[in-house]
């Protein structure tokens, strides 16, 4: 019991580091959060020796995956940084099947209050700002003029003028997300009756929603929610009443598609965003440009761009401002990996979605609400991915591994015939 207390710990730590990076690294600069993270990736090791776990039974894509990543630094344009990008995504690869070490329940409440202590603390921290501040707040170590643009503040303070939130992660977008995945699995604990308190698990997520007004999470939240109607369908209505129901979800969602394709630039203009999606249009453009060098097999692997290192430190130059990531996470998988990577990435998707379909199909009546958190937070990266490229990195990664691991199956046991099997309820 005391070792699953510290794995729980040390797994509370990885969620919250991985949902909020950008927060510990706006305290602490990326020098010393670097060296955080591998001390964390060091005692993740340690602690799945201890665990003796059977790695070589780890699933095909996610070891195909990470093998062409390393093995791009053979041809990469930066082979020393890709190393490293290579040593990071195995390093949460590992956290990631370390979580999955512990039974279902803990995982759900691991992630469940890293969530909504990331959200409280957000309203906190933005209220700080705006109240006692009143002005903008930059990272802590770094060294910005006062004029500098928006795009580079840790707080604007807006919080009680009506401007979008970026919370103690810095960015609106990541803190939509993360009030989208405590919603679904807030949700999904009160429909359960798990929670007595569940109106302010429930809440707390929407509030945030509706302050950081981020376009991609809000057609991520509307996706899942054809989802969540579909599932309850399912769940209520078995055989022809479900087609039924399924077929006419599929044609209104064709229909509200080409609705907002046909009406683009109203749509932009009452999300207050730009027709091209604030500049994505032309960084997709450059995104692929440089991936055609190497179609095959990308241009090398990195993760998440490297701000000094050519040409990533200008690739994503947008309005003065550059932006470190293709925001669209196949363009990303493309231009990185090639075609190649493409069709690992999509290997895990299938994988992802299969188990985590699989896991409500075969669960139990009275533990369907809570089984299918996996699922429509599958949909929600899915959805997110399309417009940032979040899911191949940090807390998205962690999440779809543990997808592509099983979260509810028993794919990787423990070599110690007495020790607990990993990835049971």
């Amino acid at each position: 019991m005391p070792n699953q207390r510290r794995r729980t710990a040390l797994a509370a730590w990885i969620v919250t580091n991985a949902a909020a990076g950008d927060a510990v690294r706006n305290v602490i600069g990326y020098p010393v959060w670097g060296a955080l993270v591998g001390l964390t990736f060091v005692w993740v090791f340690i602690e799945l020796g201890l665990l003796r776990v059977r790695l070589h039974r780890m699933p095909v894509p996610v070891v195909a995956f990470a093998a062409a990543a390393i093995a791009s630094a053979v041809w990469a344009i930066s082979p020393g940084w890709s190393l490293l990008g290579s040593f990071i995504l195995l390093g949460t690869i590992a956290s990631a099947v370390l979580i999955a070490s512990l039974p279902y329940r803990v995982i759900l409440d691991v992630t469940h209050w890293s969530m909504q202590g990331l959200l409280a603390a957000s309203l906190l921290f933005e209220a700080f700002v705006a109240l006692v501040l009143r002005r903008p707040l930059f990272p802590l170590w770094a060294d910005y003029p006062p004029d500098v643009s928006g795009e580079l503040h840790w707080s604007s303070g807006l919080l009680f003028e009506g401007g979008r939130v970026q919370g103690v992660m810095g960015n609106a977008n990541l803190l939509g997300m993360v009030a989208l995945i405590a919603l679904v699995i807030a949700g999904c604990r009160a429909v359960a009756g798990v929670d007595r308190w569940w109106p302010v698990w429930v809440g707390l997520p929407i509030l945030v929603h509706v302050l950081t007004r981020s376009a991609t999470v809000l057609f991520a939240t509307a996706m899942v929610a054809v989802l969540a109607v579909l599932v309850v369908s399912w769940v209520r209505w078995r055989g022809a009443a479900f087609y039924r129901i399924f077929g006419l979800a599929i044609a209104v969602g064709l229909v509200c598609v080409g609705l907002i394709i046909a009406n683009w630039t109203a749509v932009t203009d009452f999300l207050g965003r730009d027709a091209d999606m604030t500049g994505r249009f032309d960084i997709w453009g450059r995104v692929i440009a440089l991936g055609m060098e190497s179609p095959v097999v990308g241009v090398g692997y990195l993760g998440y761009w490297l701000p000094w290192v050519e040409p990533f430190d200008r690739l994503g130059e947008m309005h003065g401002m550059v932006y470190l990531q293709a925001h669209n996470v196949w363009l990303d998988v493309f231009m990185q990996l090639g075609l190649v990577g493409v069709l690992l990435w999509a290997g895990l998707q299938y994988r992802a979605a299969a188990n985590c379909l699989g896991a409500l199909y075969r669960s139990p009546i009275g533990e369907r609400a809570l089984n299918a958190i996996p699922l429509l937070l599958w949909v929600a990266l899915f959805v997110q991915g399309l417009a940032e490229s979040r899911p191949w990195i940090e807390f998205g990664m962690i999440l779809l591994v543990i997808f592509v691991i099983g979260p509810l199956r028993k794919q990787i046991a423990p070599r110690a015939p007495r020790t607990q099997a990993i990835l049971t309820h």
